[in-house]
């Protein structure tokens, strides 16, 4: 099954079904669910999931390969500066 998108604002309603999105509560955001197997993973394409989102992040000319710790602190800069 292909992964859903849709946009939402994080309200209480949400905030509470998914505590780790509190820290969003109020922001807009784009949101991915991807169905995950009994292993907790899920595949899209015959590729898992990080395999997916890292096929997508294309790198700025003359950057390196980006870790996932450079990941995340891109996406909690972004919410801290409210560009979700």
């Amino acid at each position: 099954m292909a992964p859903i998108r849709f946009r939402t604002t994080i309200d209480d309603a949400l905030a509470v079904a998914m505590p780790s999105l509190r820290p969003l509560l109020g922001r807009r955001v784009e949101m991915t669910a991807v169905v995950m197997d009994a292993n907790g993973t899920g595949t899209h394409g015959g590729l898992t999931i990080d395999e997916l989102l890292a096929r997508r992040v294309d790198a700025a000319q003359g950057q390196g390969a980006l870790t996932q710790a450079d990941i995340d602190r891109a996406i909690v800069t972004g919410a801290l500066d409210g560009n979700v």
